[in-house]
């Protein structure tokens, strides 16, 4: 059976979990919690990706990550890698230390990133091991809560900035919703076995906006998904057609090497500015599939760097 598609761009969000090899504890004591996340630390700065929220028990951990540069993969096998080895040579073992390749959900829609984050904050009460999830030092809960330290690399003004504007009555609603619980529907979905790839708008707005909303003891805090402006499609396509000097067709159906490159770069240009789902993308440009948009996002760049420049500039300027 073939491994699911890793779907990647720049700016995605990640839901990601990877528990230990026939759930055996990937997590001893409390040096192995401080080893993790000073490799998360790592991560950071390394790969420059940005950390929303942590969750680390005995025999897995939960992550809610973004990456700027579309890079899940190279993080990730960082982690692992690093995380795995050090572990080893701390025990005295050899081989794999995780189940396998880690699981992860691509959030497209900003509004269930909340969501996530009660899910996340909330998995050590469900496992059991606290009351409370301010009890487990090893999950970010508390730091939304407070400033510490030792989690100033974890990126909290995101998710607070849905709970209010001012920082104290913000964490203040924030920890309310966590202790809340996550509703039935959400948890039998996130606790099954067979994770989906991608969490969208369409599939998950109205539980979000109902169960985020009905929440909040504070009615002046309310839903709103962070989109940014978009871009008119048949302004974008007659954009891309100057800046590339080709027609429409001729980029949709591409016959020779050049014009497949020139679809790579309109495929990633409306991916990247406009952020069009995967389904709107596939019928624009007469039934592609997800990887041939990643493979897109990431070669278009490298094809001709200056035309690549000239065409985001040019749409860019338009969206602005």
């Amino acid at each position: 059976m073939s491994r699911p598609f890793r779907i990647t761009y720049e700016g995605a969000v990640y839901h990601v979990m990877n528990r230990g090899l026939s759930r055996q504890k990937v997590f001893l004591d409390k040096q192995c919690y401080q080893k993790f996340i000073r490799i998360l630390q790592d991560t950071i700065e390394m790969w420059d990706v940005q950390i929303h929220a942590v969750s680390l028990l005995p025999n897995h951990y939960h992550l809610l990550i973004e990456t700027p540069r579309a890079n899940i993969s190279r993080a990730m096998r960082h982690i692992g890698a690093v995380y795995t080895q050090w572990f080893n040579h701390k025990t005295n073992r050899d081989g794999p230390l995780f189940r396998g390749r880690y699981k992860a959900i691509l959030v497209e829609e900003d509004a269930y990133l909340v969501e996530l984050l009660r899910y996340i904050h909330l998995n050590p009460v469900k496992a059991n091991l606290v009351t409370s999830s301010e009890e487990h030092p090893w999950t970010s809960h508390r730091a939304y809560l407070k400033s510490l330290n030792s989690w100033q690399w974890l990126t909290t003004e995101r998710l607070l900035s849905y709970f209010g504007k001012r920082t104290t009555s913000s964490r203040k609603e924030l920890n309310r919703f966590v202790q809340s619980g996550v509703p039935k529907s959400l948890e039998k979905r996130l606790s099954s076995s067979n994770w989906p790839s991608v969490f969208s708008t369409k599939s998950f707005e109205a539980l979000i906006e109902w169960n985020f909303v009905k929440d909040l003891q504070n009615k002046a805090v309310q839903y709103r998904p962070m989109r940014t402006k978009t871009l008119n499609i048949k302004k974008t396509k007659k954009t891309i057609c100057e800046v590339l000097d080709y027609s429409w067709q001729d980029i949709v159906s591409p016959k020779t090497r050049k014009d497949q490159q020139h679809r790579y770069m309109a495929i990633a240009a409306i991916q990247r500015t406009n952020r069009q789902e995967f389904k709107a993308l596939s019928i624009l440009f007469e039934g592609i599939i997800p990887s041939t948009i990643t493979k897109a996002c990431k070669k278009a760049p490298e094809i001709n760097p200056e035309l690549w420049e000239y065409l985001m500039v040019s749409l860019r300027s338009e969206k602005s």
